[in-house]
């Protein structure tokens, strides 16, 4: 793994993918400031919103992609292959896609990951 250090706040070496790591936690972030305490029928009403929410959720889940690309094995700690996969459903299912969905990920599954990204930057989580 391309890590300096162990455990909690270790500092990525390999810049593509602390690059790649920061893309996830600020489009996450977006993401979820983006979503807010909305609901989908809320975000569905607001054509602008339901586009900024479904492209950095895809943002997110590329960077992932991305990750996995460069270093098979993963990162520590983080469910990127969850991400990945989203990602993809965002893509070629978008047809199927329920923004329900979306916002539920978004509150559930986001932080986590936003979070495990920034300790493994090694960024205060105060």
């Amino acid at each position: 793994m391309d890590l300096d250090g162990q455990g909690p706040g270790i500092a990525v070496m390999n810049p593509a993918i602390r690059f790649l790591l920061e893309d996830i936690v600020a489009y996450g972030v977006e993401a979820l400031e983006t979503v807010g305490d909305l609901d989908a029928e809320a975000i569905l009403a607001d054509r602008l919103r339901e586009h900024a929410v479904l492209r950095t959720v895809q943002i997110v889940g590329e960077a992932a992609v991305q990750i996995l690309k460069k270093q098979p094995e993963g990162v520590a700690d983080l469910e990127l292959r969850d991400a990945a996969g989203f990602r993809n459903v965002l893509v070629h299912g978008y047809a199927k896609l329920r923004m329900e969905r979306v916002v539920a990920i978004v509150h559930q599954s986001l932080p986590l990951l936003i979070a495990g990204a920034r300790r493994v930057l090694g960024e205060d989580q105060t």
